[in-house]
């Protein structure tokens, strides 16, 4: 079971969210709300980032989401595979965030089942 960790700056969907998660049994390691928050536990988890689901929203104090995804393929191609972008920012399309490799973009708004299916398809993809 790979943990997940909520970069989401809005409480109520990001506590949405963990309740959705954790109804279906996965463990939400951590909600954070700022880019630059992002960042620095993105650079404390480098060893162990394996096992994580990113949930990433686009909208971000300090720093963009996609920026917060960049960093994490900096740091190995393969984390690509274990992030979802999710945004209401048409300025960027399913395109841009498939050219960094990052098969899983949802538009907000967005159904629980479009989330969850993402979800699953991280956790399949190495079991």
């Amino acid at each position: 079971m790979r943990k997940i960790y909520i970069i989401e700056n809005e409480k109520d969907i990001s506590n949405l969210y963990k309740l959705l998660f954790e109804r279906e049994g996965m463990e939400v390691e951590e909600i954070i709300s700022s880019g630059k928050d992002a960042m620095e536990k993105i650079e404390e988890l480098k060893e162990k980032i394996y096992d994580i689901v990113f949930l990433i929203d686009n909208r971000l104090p300090e720093e963009s989401g996609l920026n917060i995804a960049k960093r994490l393929i900096e740091i190995s191609p393969i984390l690509k595979e274990q992030i979802i972008i999710a945004t209401a920012d048409d300025s960027i399309s399913k395109e841009e965030v498939e050219e960094l490799g990052i098969p899983h973009f949802l538009r907000k708004p967005f159904s629980l089942e479009e989330l969850l299916t993402a979800v699953d398809s991280i956790q399949n993809q190495n079991s």
